[in-house]
């Protein structure tokens, strides 16, 4: 009997524009075909990370952690991750968390109660990390979070400093599984930037359409200046996000 499998750390991601700085850095060296999703290493061989991007919401999520924990296999051998993380934007509940911080979870929680302890790293090696972590709660919701009001409300309810749509159901997985994992955001608005009705229809499934957003601008031409900065916020987040996590993966992998 054969114990050879591949245990890359995995790391999941909703959107493409979320993980494409990180593989800007850690390029693409093999597609894992077979899967529900996008799904390819990246990065040096002595570095090596299998890269998802999983689409938004709890139920995309779900799709793809049964792909990933059934032990897929690659050219006969099977993928066995000896560490997950899920990375992507998270809204800032916490006025002092500003546009492209890292928010780093030590604990991950829902509306429901349910509370899981991330389990990567810890302790953090010492030393200045650039951009500074943030640790903290992270708070997983079903819907987007547009006003100011709501996400003081629930940064006071929940204790949290940064809320998203999928780390809970990811946490949960992984506990069952017993396989390590952390969960890293980086803010992509503040809790001061509200976010108009318009625009949250247009970001309902995480992608924007152009011909949505032309049919949206030629009803509501005023929303342009709202979609660039946006575009800016996201982009910069993301960026922030690709040097987050490199530097996590080099101090923490290999020290």
């Amino acid at each position: 009997m054969s114990f050879l499998h591949i245990d890359d750390p995995c790391i999941l991601f909703a959107l493409p524009r979320e993980s494409a700085p990180f593989r800007g850095e850690f390029r693409p060296t093999q597609a894992f075909p077979g899967g529900p999703c996008p799904a390819r290493f990246c990065g040096p061989a002595w570095l090596s990370v299998l890269v998802v991007e999983t689409g938004v919401g709890q139920a995309c999520v779900a799709r793809v952690l049964d792909w990933l924990l059934a032990k897929p296999k690659l050219d006969g051998v099977a993928y066995e991750p000896k560490l997950m993380i899920f990375a992507g934007f998270a809204g800032a509940l916490d006025e002092s968390l500003r546009l492209g911080e890292i928010v780093l979870a030590d604990e991950v929680v829902d509306e429901h109660g349910g509370s899981w302890r991330a389990t990567w790293p810890n302790p953090l090696p010492d030393g200045p990390w650039t951009p500074p972590l943030r640790r903290g709660k992270l708070l997983t919701v079903d819907r987007l979070i547009a006003t100011p009001e709501d996400k003081r409300r629930l940064g006071q309810q929940h204790g949290a400093i940064a809320v998203e749509m999928e780390a809970a159901y990811f946490a949960a997985r992984c506990t069952r599984a017993e396989i390590p994992f952390a969960c890293v955001r980086a803010t992509s608005d503040e809790l001061a930037t509200p976010i108009s009705r318009d625009i949250m229809e247009l970001l309902e499934d995480g992608v924007l359409s152009p011909w949505r957003v032309l049919g949206t601008l030629l009803r509501r031409p005023t929303l342009l200046r709202e979609l660039l900065r946006l575009r800016r916020d996201t982009n910069h987040a993301a960026r922030q996000l690709g040097i987050a996590l490199g530097e996590l993966l080099t101090l923490t992998l290999l020290s």
